[in-house]
């Protein structure tokens, strides 16, 4: 990492993990991020913590995804992502997943016709028992 003066000056105050992640950052949020940490005393892992997300945020709003580098800078990251999608989406064995499919299907429509019905909302207009029509 090709670091000013400056910039060494304050990586060298961050813990190890702050080092590992922030060395995982693009070039263009690492400079910056270690711009806006000279300026801070204490709360180093927010300061990260905010570049980091408002970088992720951008990449989502010029429609590049969410960038490798945010949630892969670490083993443990990794591992998080890895667990985040296996409790929404948890492996089967290859010979379950045609079953799968199909009931996720037949859910997948059922709700659909549920959700696209007009439901009318009962409303009371008779005197004196307050109804929306009133």
């Amino acid at each position: 990492m090709n670091l000013s003066e400056k910039e060494s000056e304050v990586f060298s105050r961050l813990t190890l993990s702050q080092r590992e992640e922030i060395s995982q950052f693009p070039p263009a949020l690492r400079s910056r991020t270690l711009a806006d940490l000279s300026s801070v005393r204490s709360d180093y892992g927010k300061v990260i913590a905010k570049a980091k997300l408002d970088a992720v945020v951008m990449s989502i709003i010029k429609g590049d995804g969410n960038p490798g580098w945010s949630t892969n800078y670490t083993e443990q990251g990794l591992r998080r992502a890895e667990n985040n999608k296996a409790s929404f989406l948890p492996p089967i064995p290859d010979w379950m997943r045609e079953e799968r499919e199909a009931i996720r299907k037949e859910e997948v429509k059922a709700w659909a016709d549920r959700s696209s019905r007009n439901y009318a909302v009962p409303t009371s207009n008779l005197n004196g028992r307050g109804g929306f029509g009133d």
